[in-house]
């Protein structure tokens, strides 16, 4: 455990994500749960990385191109972690379609780029029993017939999820909406990012999802490989 007198020599990281609201006319119920998305996914990167002498601080952003271009003007050891939108043999596209959009991405920044593959609920499908113990703590029930494990869906089972059919986001809210119900409530489950993902994302462990998700092994390797200052 660091001691408070070592603080001055962590290592600072600033992660700059898409997926976050900031200002605009929203309710506070929202900010709330956007607040909750950034620190919920700043501690897992914390755990993810395993290291006292690393601070990692998540910078949300509303969207991808709002992310790139604090990332690209921001100074210091930055990394940009944002949806792929396709699948990964397709990477070199994204930045490319940024390009088009008028937002150029420098070369020496490329290597700081991090992806979920294809969008960031795919860390979810990878790990599923996340979901269920979300469902838990949100004292969900499962619907008649839905007993198995949620890794024995129709959706995921043995398949490949950064090459999913339908994006991940939407197969969560299948899989939500078929299986779990809460009690004394009619209706289906919809699920929704800000709502959701911060209560799932505690869940999610660090070790097997690496394992899991090249990017996201790829994202440690690097911020580790940093010396110190």
């Amino acid at each position: 455990m660091v001691k408070w007198r070592d603080w001055w020599q962590k290592m600072v990281v600033n992660v700059y994500v898409e997926g976050g609201v900031i200002n605009g006319n929203i309710d506070a119920k929202t900010a709330s749960n956007s607040e909750a998305f950034r620190e919920e996914l700043n501690r897992f990167m914390q755990r993810a990385l395993n290291r006292d002498d690393i601070s990692i601080v998540v910078k949300k952003c509303s969207g991808y191109k709002e992310a790139a271009k604090q990332f690209i003007n921001a100074m210091n050891d930055n990394y940009l972690y944002v949806d792929l939108d396709r699948q990964p043999e397709l990477r070199d596209e994204w930045f490319d379609s940024l390009s088009r959009d008028g937002i150029e991405m420098p070369r020496d920044k490329q290597n700081h780029v991090s992806f979920w593959v294809q969008e960031m609920e795919a860390w979810f499908l990878k790990q599923p029993e996340a979901i269920e113990l979300w469902a838990k703590d949100e004292d969900l029930i499962r619907r008649s017939g839905q007993e198995q494990p949620l890794s024995e869906h129709y959706f995921i089972k043995n398949k490949d999820i950064e090459h999913l059919q339908h994006k991940a986001s939407y197969v969560v809210g299948v899989i939500l909406r078929q299986v779990f119900a809460r009690k004394l409530e009619s209706g289906k489950l919809k699920y929704g990012k800000l709502r959701h993902a911060p209560g799932i994302i505690a869940h999610l462990e660090p070790t097997d999802l690496i394992s899991k998700d090249n990017e996201l092994k790829s994202f440690c390797k690097k911020v580790k490989s940093k010396p110190c200052k």
